[in-house]
């Protein structure tokens, strides 16, 4: 009798809805790796590439609707340093710090729509997911993922004979906490 209690609350608990209506704040810590931002070859190969970069990011989000939409931002900076490589010689060329501010729509997913056959994009793509753990009534650890990719060039690099841009990846995971959303 106690298992058929149990099973039954269960799948209560599975299939209720989360509270729509709260905000939702977060916090992460991470990493971030990219591909190389530069490679080409005039007389001998030439890289650039970004070390692995820690990172945090932080943002929240509010229900949009009553279809489950939530718009929110995210504000992330990570600082990352370079090096080259250029006949075998490796040349530090200095540490960037970069921030980011991300406004974001998540809700259920649809292939309706005007976005059925997908979005446009300009200059950046970007993808994430999150897994969210309760850990305490209102909090969850919360482990997230992103890629992104994006053309790169600059006029410096123009300047120095780099005249085609290059695809640059990018992934990050990170943990952090989350206000739950129950």
């Amino acid at each position: 009798m106690p298992k058929a209690i149990l099973s039954c609350l269960l799948l209560l608990a599975v299939g209720a809805p989360p509270v729509q209506a709260q905000a939702n704040y977060f916090l992460r810590v991470g990493a971030v790796g990219a591909s190389k931002l530069l490679k080409d070859f005039i007389t001998s190969p030439i890289t650039v590439k970004q070390s692995i970069a820690p990172m945090v990011a932080f943002g929240g989000s509010l229900p949009v609707g009553t279809k489950g939409y939530r718009a929110g931002l995210e504000a992330s900076i990570e600082s990352g340093s370079f090096h080259s490589t250029e006949n075998g010689v490796d040349t530090d060329l200095g540490t960037l710090r970069t921030g980011a501010l991300t406004a974001f729509l998540e809700g259920p997913a649809e292939d309706s729509g005007i976005f059925a056959q997908g979005g446009t994009t300009s200059f950046l793509a970007a993808a994430g997911a999150d897994y969210r753990h309760p850990i305490h009534e209102k909090w969850d650890v919360m482990a997230s993922a992103r890629y992104d990719y994006h053309r790169f060039n600059t006029d410096e690099l123009q300047s120095r004979g780099f005249s085609h841009s290059q695809g640059v990846g990018r992934v990050s995971l990170t943990v952090g906490i989350a206000r739950g959303l129950r």
